[in-house]
């Protein structure tokens, strides 16, 4: 009996599949939100298989179930954004003293990048400071990924070290 109505459900899936995720996607047009659509409206028809009589008027009941999860995304949606926007972090800006000590460790770590040898403050700078690739950094200075890996390790050891102090 089981087996019979994985059989039903699997024909109804293949007969519906297609237009489903048409009409769905034309609702949410979100690739991803409208296969979990599809997919919930599915466990739904699985959940009232035995109560459904007309295999042919099934459409008709993914395309309600399919509207009604939607719909209920977005209500859940709307409740998020709604409890994220009275939400309000206590300070935003960091008081005097704060400023200073981030003002005081800034100048602490270009000191000690300073300190560094010329090519890994090179590497360092680039990767960290200018936001390139191990790959944008290799063909800039002709050298290879490896030797830049090696480098960004190195100088990372020794400002660990030096700031740990």
């Amino acid at each position: 009996m089981a087996n019979q109505q994985e059989e039903r459900l699997q024909r109804i899936i293949d007969q519906t599949y297609d237009k489903l995720f048409g009409v769905l996607f034309a609702l949410c047009k979100d690739h991803d939100l409208c296969a979990d659509l599809v997919q919930q409206a599915y466990i739904k028809i699985w959940e009232h298989l035995d109560s459904i009589r007309d295999d042919e008027k099934v459409m008709a009941l993914l395309k309600v179930y399919g509207r009604n999860l939607f719909l209920d995304e977005l209500r859940k949606k709307a409740r998020q954004e709604q409890a994220l926007s009275q939400y309000t972090p206590e300070s935003t800006t960091p008081s005097p003293e704060e400023k200073l000590i981030e003002k005081e460790l800034q100048r602490k770590l270009q000191v000690t990048i300073n300190k560094l040898p010329a090519q890994q403050q090179q590497i360092f700078r680039m990767h960290k400071e200018q936001a390139f690739s191990y790959r944008q950094i290799s063909s800039r200075l002709d050298i290879t990924t490896g030797t830049i890996e090696t480098q960004m390790n190195r100088a990372l050891k020794f400002l660990r070290k030096e700031l740990g102090k």
